[in-house]
């Protein structure tokens, strides 16, 4: 887990380009109430602050409902789970996965949730519809096919 200066700054750091304000949610979630509270609405108290400490955990127990999201072309909430993601793989040290997330995100975010689910032994098969499509109205490719296209097949499957 990384310290509150670091969690600070990357909060900092992420602001102009989350947009909605997610990922910085997440960082933010991740402080001790004394280092969140300037970022909490008024009247939260320290008995009403949850701390999450446990990053890879947040990590399992949202994958299912992140793969729901991108099975059902859920595009915002697709991509907001991606953004869950990369602040907990930041905060979980996986800083380059957090990064890498950006460059693969294609077909409601799957190829990012295969990459994390790789990394955290998570079986993203059992979570997945096997249908891989950038619209509700394609039919899609497979799962194979769409990581061959993204190149990271190999990577995956090893």
């Amino acid at each position: 887990m990384k310290t509150v200066d670091e969690i600070l700054a990357e909060i900092t750091r992420v602001e102009a380009e989350d947009f909605f304000g997610f990922i910085r949610g997440d960082l933010i979630q991740a402080l001790p109430f004394e280092a969140a509270q300037p970022f909490l609405n008024e009247g939260v108290t320290a008995d009403q602050w949850v701390q999450c400490t446990d990053p890879a955990g947040e990590i399992r127990n949202y994958m299912p409902f992140a793969w729901d999201k991108a099975n059902n072309c859920r595009g915002l909430s697709a991509g907001r789970s991606v953004n869950h993601m990369q602040a907990w793989l930041w905060l979980d040290g996986k800083d380059e996965l957090a990064k890498r997330l950006d460059d693969v995100y294609e077909f409601y975010g799957k190829p990012c949730l295969v990459l994390v689910c790789k990394a955290y032994d998570i079986d993203w098969r059992a979570l997945d519809d096997g249908i891989w499509c950038n619209d509700e109205c394609s039919d899609g490719m497979s799962a194979e096919s769409a990581l061959r296209e993204k190149d990271i097949w190999d990577e995956v499957c090893a």
